[in-house]
């Protein structure tokens, strides 16, 4: 065997020092040797068996012998046919030895080999110290990299802003025609006088924040500023770009179809057309995060344009990016508008951005925010006099623009909804709802106890192998039946307990068996405002998505009895809040056909499930739809993994302005900006919210006579909307005070605020700087939340805009891929949709304590610049030091708060993904296939339905279908747009 040993091989070396060692050599060569108790020790049928549910990389080698093996030898036969193998292999790392020995270690019947080939050491010790080598040869790795971005980053902002014509090429001919085709259809833009008081100081250039009540038209004066602005550039020879910046995606489309009516102003025949390209004089575009760049260098389109609608992180990620295809600067932009300027709080991408213009040493731009409620959160009239000057100071505005002169002229324009607060009673002691609850709490009750005694006291009692153990008091029961949300934050921080113990895979069955108990909390909040079958459907939901996880076995079977009893108990029941939510609805249809109404909640799930509800249970006139954010990841904890596309979202808000949906539910996500003029109820079902969410909500209704409704069955709530709307109150007399005391006495108390924010920016960045210098050299095991397997080291991490990616080529070894879960093609509906996540990223680990995978999914997997890359959401990971195996095991709400605190997450550069552009066929060259053919399918689908039309759900149309035909009755069921 000698013989075969070559010093460019370190596995063979390594390998042969192991299997012959020195104290062999004065061995009697006809007793056994080593290598012959090895052999036979070893049971390759078990082997093959082990090695077949591991995805690493390390042991690829090994599998791939196994595939055309011999088990028909006789056992040592077989033992020295591998061992045989194994010498011949001609690999440059030692990573499959020690595979070979994690495997022998996972294998009871093999420990025993593992005993003759380490006969003195401890290989556990040895294995640790390779993972800590690899590691550390990563950080190198991490090292280079920020050299070679390093030039990059540090280049000086220019002074000058880049031209327009510089970038023509990035305009799109399509849209010339397209608007050529509608210019006929001008529309004056004629500012009311109350607009004109709201526009006097930004146009003469001043940093201005604008406040005025929703619905009075903030839009048209944010287009009559831009564009008096860049008439002024203009004529003063100076080159002028706009970027006006949304908070949420669907105000982008809104905004930019705004800009897309071709604007005449008091004589000036100025027009602005929201096109790619455009022959007349400006020419606007607009980009959101929840859709993909339509070509290599989105950058190239911004600086081609004159008017920019953004929403703000993308904004922020091409300010501060290292690639010179995305970096934008300072510099080329003269004016911003920040739509809903009050988000200019903490670390909102708002202050972000301010904080950078501060930073910045050139000409600054002009700074005009918009907003109908500063954000406040005092009941004192000093303290909140004190929070509007420290927005202003934050925005670098110093005047504020209210309505005062023309206050009558603007009360004939803008309605005030009435506001109600209606408390109904919970379910009683005697209703079928009441005992649907009692059945699923005494379930919780059962699943608790079983949960206590089977698992968490044994976790109290040992200690794991991070030296931390499960403290008593998560033993107690708190009860659920009266105190849902007391128990519901309860199971949160023993769900937080149980992830950061260790890496025990005693926790694996006890986390599972929490998201259970959380599920079934979820159920029995939903069943006091929804009907039983409707809290039943969304409970199997849930249970389903927990189950592709792993099952628990005790769990299934106290389900499994919960459905029984309550299948008895199934009705058409109605909740009394479910009774007054109709009645409130229908009266608002009697009194006008033509309403819209607008019904807010707090979740996700309620969200769906009152849609439904309410479609199905109002007359054929009555269509109702609902809007979700687009930018959650596909399953947060237990919440049901509801989600809606952009281009679903954007079908179902114009549906609801031209009358195909009468009624829409909708979480947060549309408080602020939607703007349908027939809205004239507002209800917000068993949810209120801060002052400045109220005024929000209530201010989507923009017609005459509006109403703004609380249904609500907790008191607690109702208190809260009274302190809403009193400090509402209090909020236009401290805007009254700042008039009164002018506007000198503004200026300096903004100029004041300024300088200590200036100071308080400074201590930060010097805080935040020595905390990098001491994170930098930082490094962690990145492993899944369950069951803490190890998928790869932190120095993998990048951020490609938001999204962290890892681009460690093997990776795609260390997680499995589920393309089921990907993007269903028919929801790809527009052209401007999202075509950049594919299916989800899940663990995949075989886990011997359950004799099942873990499902649990991590994220999912990204396309960027045409390379597949698998994403990660933080909440689903955990963190440990490598090097450090008793330190407690790591959680993070975000990947902003592991930058703060655990380590660096580098941008993604050219490199990066070059090295992952061929990984995954290389590694899984089935799901690379399958992943390319979605792809193909999706843009067909998008090409068709540019071609033939678009009916504004889920179906294409051709030209000559009637876009406006009703549905018959079998079609009834299928207009709330469930997409799940």
């Amino acid at each position: 065997m000698k013989n075969y040993t070559v010093e460019s091989f370190p596995f063979r070396n390594l390998l042969f020092e192991k299997l012959f060692p020195p104290t062999e050599e004065g061995r009697d060569p006809h007793d056994q040797q080593l290598l012959d108790r090895f052999c036979a020790a070893l049971q390759c049928t078990q082997l093959e068996k082990n090695a077949a549910r591991y995805t690493e990389n390390d042991v690829k080698p090994i599998k791939d012998r196994f595939n055309n093996f011999d088990f028909s030898l006789p056992l040592r036969w077989q033992a020295c046919n591998l061992v045989r193998h194994l010498f011949f292999l001609r690999l440059t790392s030692t990573e499959v030895f020690w595979g070979l020995v994690e495997l022998l270690n996972a294998d009871p019947h093999n420990r025993a080999a593992l005993c003759i080939m380490f006969p003195e050491s401890n290989w556990q010790e040895e294995l640790a110290k390779l993972r800590d080598e690899h590691a550390l040869q990563r950080e190198k790795e991490l090292s280079r990299h920020n050299n070679a971005t390093r030039e990059v980053a540090a280049l000086v902002d220019p002074k000058e802003m880049r031209s327009q014509y510089d970038y023509m090429h990035a305009r799109s001919a399509a849209t010339t025609r397209a608007t050529e085709d509608n210019i006929i259809d001008v529309q004056a833009l004629q500012l009311r006088p109350y607009q004109e008081e709201l526009v006097k100081d930004a146009i003469i250039g001043h940093n201005t924040l604008i406040v005025a009540p929703t619905g009075s038209g903030k839009t048209p004066v944010a287009v009559y500023i831009a564009i008096k602005h860049l008439e002024d550039r203009e004529q003063s020879g100076k080159r002028g770009r706009v970027i006006m910046l949304v908070p949420r995606v669907p105000l982008v489309k809104q905004q930019k179809d705004r800009f897309n009516q071709s604007v005449f102003f008091f004589g000036f025949i100025e027009v602005i057309l929201i096109c790619r390209f455009m022959s007349t004089k400006y020419y606007v575009e607009g980009f959101h995060g929840a859709e993909a760049a339509r070509n290599s260098s989105r950058r190239d389109t911004i600086l081609a344009s004159d008017v920019i609608v953004i929403t703000p992180q993308i904004f922020v990620n091409m300010l501060r990016s290292v690639r010179e295809c995305e970096r934008l600067f300072i510099a080329d932009f003269s004016l911003l508008i920040f739509d809903e300027a009050h988000h200019a709080v903490k670390d909102h991408a708002y202050a972000v951005i301010m904080r950078l213009i501060k930073k910045y040493d050139g000409p600054r731009p002009q700074i005009v925010g918009l907003t109908a409620s500063p954000r406040v959160t005092a009941d004192s009239r000093e303290v909140m006099y004190n929070e509007v000057v420290q927005l202003l100071a934050r925005l670098e505005c110093t005047k504020i623009s209210t309505v005062h002169r023309t206050i009558l002229d603007l009360e004939k324009f803008v309605s005030k909804p009435d506001d109600e607060i209606k408390e109904v009673n919970k379910p009683g002691e005697q209703t079928v709802e009441y005992h649907f609850i009692s059945l699923v709490a005494t379930t919780v009750m059962n699943i608790h106890e079983r949960l206590n005694s089977h698992y968490l006291e044994s976790l109290a009692k040992g200690v794991s192998t991070s030296g931390h153990k499960l403290e008593g008091n998560w033993l107690k029961f708190p009860g659920v039946l009266s105190k849902t949300v007391t128990y519901y934050i309860f199971l949160t921080g023993l769900e937080e307990q149980l992830r950061n113990i260790g890496r025990n895979s005693a926790k694996f069955i006890p986390l599972l068996t929490v998201l259970y108990l959380k599920a079934l909390v979820n159920v029995i909040e939903m069943a006091e405002v929804l009907p039983m079958t409707y809290a039943y459907s969304h409970l199997e939901a849930e249970i389903k998505d927990i189950e592709r996880t792993s099952p628990v076995d005790f769990c299934v079977e106290f389900v499994k009895n919960l459905r029984g009893g309550i299948e008895l108990m199934l009705e058409e029941n109605r909740p009394a809040i479910c009774k007054e939510l109709l009645d409130e609805i229908k009266s608002q249809f009697v009194k006008n056909v033509d309403s819209r109404v607008i019904v807010f909640v707090e979740e996700r799930g309620m969200a769906v499930k009152l849609a439904d509800f309410i479609d199905k249970n109002t007359s054929d006139e009555i269509a109702a739809a609902y809007v979700l954010g687009t930018n959650k990841s596909y399953r947060k904890g237990t919440r049901g993994g509801y989600t809606q596309t952009n281009a679903e979202q954007q079908a179902n808000i114009a549906g609801f302005r031209e009358g195909k949906f009468k009624v829409m539910v909708a979480t947060s996500v549309i408080e602020e900006g939607l703007d349908v003029k027939d809205c004239n109820l507002i209800i917000k079902y068993n949810c209120s919210g801060s002052t400045v969410q109220n005024m929000q909500r209530r201010g989507r209704a923009r017609a005459q006579g509006s109403r703004s409704i609380l249904l609500v069955l907790d008191s607690r709530k109702s208190d809260q909307e009274y302190r809403a709307l009193q400090n509402e109150k209090l909020l236009r007399h401290v805007l009254e005070m700042i008039r009164e005391n002018g506007e000198k006495n503004l200026e300096d108390r903004v100029k004041r605020e300024q300088e200590n924010q200036l100071q308080e920016m400074e201590r930060l960045e010097k805080e935040e700087e020595e905390k990098r210098i001491n994170l930098s050299n930082n490094l962690f095991d990145v492993m899944c939340s369950i069951c803490n397997h190890v998928k790869f080291v932190s120095a993998s991490l990048r951020f490609v805009g938001t999204n962290a990616v890892c681009v460690e080529p093997n990776v795609w070894n260390n997680i499995s891929l589920d393309v089921s879960e990907s993007i269903k093609y028919k929801r790809i509906i527009k052209s401007n949709c999202s075509l950049d996540t594919f299916g989800a990223v899940k663990c995949g680990f075989f886990v011997r304590d359950s004799n099942s995978r873990c499902l649990h999914i991590l994220g999912k997997i990204y396309r960027f610049g045409g390379v597949y890359l698998p994403q990660f959401d933080v909440k689903q990971l955990q963190f440990q030091s490598v090097g450090n195996r008793d330190e407690p095991l790591k959680s993070f709400a975000s990947w902003n708060e592991v930058t703060q605190h655990a380590f660096c997450i580098p941008e993604a550069n050219d490199s990066d993904l070059a090295d992952m552009l061929n990984s995954l066929a290389e590694n899984k060259q089935e799901d690379k296939a399958k992943l390319d053919i979605l792809g193909e399918r999706i843009q067909r689908q998008i090409d068709s339905a540019v071609e033939h039309g678009f009916r504004g759900n889920d179906e294409f149309i051709s030209g000559d279908e009637d876009e406006n035909q009703k549905p018959d009755s079998t079609q009834r069921e299928g207009r709330v747009k469930q997409f799940i």
